[in-house]
């Protein structure tokens, strides 16, 4: 029903726009997605500006902002040592953000009455982060091996920075219903590099990290660094149980550890572009 109800909405608004004014020049425009069969019809999380130039002639910038953090417990209190002292509830916070901007000009053309085709070319840039930070519960002295009244908790953090350029040819066109008022389509050809950047692993920590990762049993071993940076994107997820491993590409570090994963430096693409969401705007002085 609620679709059948859109739909109907949609055709009137469309067969309403009889000689709607589009834009004449010196207009600015804000638009975001219209999706009107989701749960979330409007989709404020990238905004579109449009400065338009004369009536045939528009700069544009998106900006896109998007972030989550989500917390865990993986373990309880209680649940790896029951007896005094009590182990502590140990949680596993996982982020991710993005900011992106795609500056970008359009060329408009004739069109019917209430439509304005255009041509458009636009650059995206986005700057992602990625951070996986797990608690543990150990000693942080070499003294302090299996005396549990003298554990702390501790965390060992997993982080990860990511970059998308693009170059975008797009087609797309504008359809005003109402004075100032549009619907929008957009599609074309896109290319897009995606670099990921040093795969960076640190602590809080240092002696507590050794002492669990490294088999850290002397004061050097306790106080030596982390291996901090690997390039490339490594496969990590302190969900999966994945957030630290020793990379010794030969097998012959300690204890011959040996990290199988190959690590992703980049990723190219160059293929057709559709927006699937419908672009809804207005004009204003």
């Amino acid at each position: 029903m609620k679709k059948l109800m859109f739909t109907l909405a949609l055709t009137a608004l469309v067969t309403m726009g009889t000689q709607a004014q589009k834009q004449m020049g010196d207009e600015h425009n804000i638009e975001v997605s219209f999706t009107p069969f989701s749960g979330s019809p409007i989709d404020g999380s990238t905004i579109k500006y449009r400065n338009f130039l004369e009536d045939n002639r528009a700069f544009r910038v998106s900006l896109s902002i998007a972030s989550s953090t989500d917390m865990h417990a993986w373990y309880q209190d209680g649940e790896i040592n029951e007896a005094d002292p009590v182990s502590p509830q140990l949680d596993i916070t996982t982020k991710y953000s993005s900011i992106g901007i795609a500056p970008g000009y359009e060329l408009h053309f004739d069109g019917m009455d209430n439509l304005s085709p255009y041509f458009a070319v636009e650059v995206p840039i986005t700057l992602g982060n990625r951070e996986d930070t797990q608690e543990f519960w150990g000693p942080n002295d070499i003294n302090d091996a299996g005396q549990p009244d003298q554990y702390v908790v501790w965390e060992l953090t997993n982080t990860q920075g990511v970059t998308t350029f693009g170059v975008n040819l797009l087609f797309g066109a504008d359809y005003y219903f109402s004075d100032g008022i549009y619907l929008g389509f957009e599609a074309g050809l896109g290319f897009a590099k995606t670099t990921f950047g040093n795969h960076a692993i640190s602590t809080n920590d240092l002696t507590a990290f050794n002492m669990a990762f490294n088999n850290a049993f002397s004061t050097e071993v306790a106080g030596s660094e982390t291996m901090g940076e690997f390039v490339g994107e490594l496969p990590f997820s302190a969900l999966d149980g994945v957030i630290y491993n020793e990379y010794w590409p030969d097998g012959n570090g300690p204890d011959d550890v040996y990290y199988p994963w190959p690590n992703h430096i980049s990723n190219t693409t160059l293929g057709n572009m559709f927006q699937g969401a419908l672009r809804v705007g207005f004009l204003f002085d």
